[in-house]
């Protein structure tokens, strides 16, 4: 493992790209920096985690084993990586996650995922709280438009918020392993 730094990926899910009517933004574009984010970490022999949105109830939009529920096929986890799921919009919260990270030596996290105002916020300020140094990559995470705001807008908002006290914001061209 390289320098004692874990790639987690949250919530690349099918369900985030397939909804009618939810357009995420940049989505090839995200899922482009994803996958080369997770073939750098591999090249790198850095560990990849991946959060798994998961539901209860049955019919829901992240019920557990359905296609919506599944990570894109594009970036599906190999054989090694750590798949960690979670039931509430923070990946640490009731879940292995923070005990997974300590088995594989991981100080410091790059997130990258989905959504960025929900499950990608919750987590890298979640993160801090349990003690990880932490990267967001800049171009890494995406979400919808909304009433309230454009999504390009609620991604440089969430940038900027969280690079003042909760992690380090880079591009991805910038993210070393």
């Amino acid at each position: 493992m390289s320098s004692h730094t874990a790639l987690v990926v949250i919530d690349v899910q099918n369900v985030m790209f397939e909804t009618p009517g939810y357009d995420l933004y940049q989505a090839a574009q995200v899922l482009d920096v994803i996958t080369r984010l997770i073939g750098s970490a591999r090249a790198a022999s850095v560990p990849i985690v991946y959060i798994q949105h998961t539901t209860r109830e049955p019919g829901s939009e992240f019920e557990q084993d359905s296609h919506n529920w599944r990570i894109r096929p594009a970036i599906a986890p190999q054989p090694g990586d750590t798949i960690s799921l979670k039931y509430s919009y923070d990946a640490f919260f009731d879940t292995g996650l923070d005990e997974a990270l300590k088995r594989l030596g991981a100080q410091r996290l790059v997130f990258c995922g989905l959504q960025t105002e929900i499950c990608v916020d919750t987590t890298v300020r979640s993160a801090l709280a349990h003690g990880y140094a932490s990267v967001l990559v800049a171009d890494g995470h995406s979400t919808y438009d909304t009433d309230a705001a454009p999504a390009r807008t609620i991604i440089a908002h969430h940038n900027a918020v969280l690079k003042r006290r909760f992690c380090t914001v880079t591009p991805s061209g910038e993210v070393r392993f």
